[in-house]
């Protein structure tokens, strides 16, 4: 399969594939994790997923399987899938659900964030967040003077990361709605 757009995002390149089908049939799930914590506490988190089955004009048949993105299928719908992936690798997450009939578009945030996030961008969402904690702290201190540059910083770097997951996304809605 050829990629159908090219894009390049803080200097990574992201090729952009697509699967146009007709929905056969799609299924939800669920799954939870619960964590005991040394403390007592006990913490839960759920994970939704679709398996969609899609079925292309020419016959051919394939079965995705997406983090929720928050895009209703039924069977019947005509659905685009698409995913990216980066430099020169062979394959990579699904990013994008379009459904055609509806109009609906929905991204999975984790799939976005992996491609078009630097790399250990989670570490720098950690340290950001300290580094504006520490600034905010100093601000109710009675500090401005010392506050303004990791306040600025913070905004900087998340002002920075959403414009590269907006790129990416856009991009992806564009090869979508020419599917």
């Amino acid at each position: 399969m050829a990629a159908v757009n090219n894009v390049s995002v803080g200097g990574r390149s992201i090729s952009i594939y697509r699967f146009t089908g007709e929905v056969i049939d799609s299924q939800r799930s669920s799954e939870t994790s619960i964590t005991s914590h040394s403390n007592g506490q006990v913490s839960s988190y759920t994970s939704h997923y679709n398996e969609i089955f899609l079925r292309d004009k020419d016959g051919k048949e394939i079965s995705v399987e997406v983090a929720s993105a928050g895009v209703p299928v039924r069977s019947g719908n005509t659905v685009t899938v698409l995913w990216g992936i980066l430099g020169n690798k062979d394959k990579g997450p699904y990013t994008t659900v379009y459904n055609h009939d509806t109009g609906n578009i929905g991204h999975i945030a984790k799939s976005v964030n992996d491609l078009c996030g630097p790399h250990l961008y989670n570490m720098l969402i950690i340290v950001f967040v300290i580094v504006g904690v520490i600034g905010a702290f100093s601000l109710l201190g009675g500090s401005i003077g010392s506050s303004i540059i990791p306040l600025a910083a913070t905004a900087g770097f998340f002002y920075w990361l959403t414009g590269r997951r907006r790129v990416l996304r856009a991009a992806m809605e564009d090869a979508a709605k020419k599917a």
